[in-house]
């Protein structure tokens, strides 16, 4: 069968990658053209978005036509927001794909997607309302507008854990409930639903209404987020130092 075939095929590419064979590039973007045609086809929208990436990673833009390219970025963006398991969508919201969209009917997809990767709730709610229409129009997102409101309130609250300081990741459900706008009642769910989706590792504390986060899924960071973490960094390496001639001065004393 045509699934047999590109499993088949996959594995194939993935020995000759493995073992530093030459320039596959075109080979292993006709595989993944494939793939991806295929699993448009039949689903699941999950796996149509990991082929259609691993194309993009194969097949330059400037080869595509116009139409191609409006469609993949369209297709791409449907099958990030309703895609089972795909939170981390941040390598395709930078990939210079997704501006194909600019200037088109579906340019709302753009803010969809910026809104969804960046977990910002109003901005998603606001995007929806001026984009009803356009929405309600799309089957993919209507058929799936359950798992689409799960996944922003999911990376909400992901995102909001991922700017705090590995020490101060213990949060309260009033703070979380501001950020993903629901109520301080359905937060112990949503943390219980992130930690059984493995986006976040920790433990509740029901009685206080806190969370202690030690690990948050890991992000593709666009050009701002980049410069917070490297502030933070600067801010590290500060308390080192000063920590560090501390202890010399400890030491003299002692």
């Amino acid at each position: 069968s045509t699934k047999e075939m590109l499993l088949r095929n996959e594995k194939i590419l993935s020995e000759q990658a493995a073992g530093g064979g030459g320039d596959d590039a075109v080979v292993n973007s006709a595989h993944y053209e494939c793939a991806m045609v295929y699993r448009k086809a039949v689903g699941p929208p999950e796996a149509y978005y990991r082929e259609a990436v691993q194309y993009l990673h194969y097949t330059p833009l400037d080869g595509l036509k116009d139409d191609e390219k409006l469609a993949l970025a369209t297709d791409l963006s449907m099958a990030a927001l309703t895609g089972e398991g795909v939170y981390n969508f941040g390598e395709v919201v930078q990939h210079p794909i997704l501006a194909c969209l600019n200037g088109t009917p579906n340019a709302w997809l753009v803010e969809l997607m910026e809104a969804s990767a960046a977990g910002d709730v109003a901005a998603f709610k606001s995007v929806s309302e001026r984009h009803a229409a356009e929405i309600a129009a799309q089957p993919a997102l209507t058929g799936r507008a359950q798992m689409v409101q799960e996944k922003i309130t999911l990376l909400a609250m992901v995102g909001m854990i991922f700017e705090r300081p590995s020490s101060e990741r213990t949060l309260s459900f009033a703070d979380i409930a501001r950020r993903i706008e629901m109520s301080e009642d359905q937060v112990e769910l949503v943390i219980m639903r992130a930690l059984s989706l493995g986006l976040i590792r920790g433990s509740m504390d029901q009685v206080d209404g806190t969370v202690e986060v030690t690990w948050v899924m890991p992000r593709v960071l666009d050009k701002p987020q980049l410069s917070a973490l490297a502030a933070r960094f600067g801010e590290w390496a500060v308390k080192v130092s000063q920590t560090r001639d501390y202890m010399t001065e400890q030491a003299f004393v002692a």
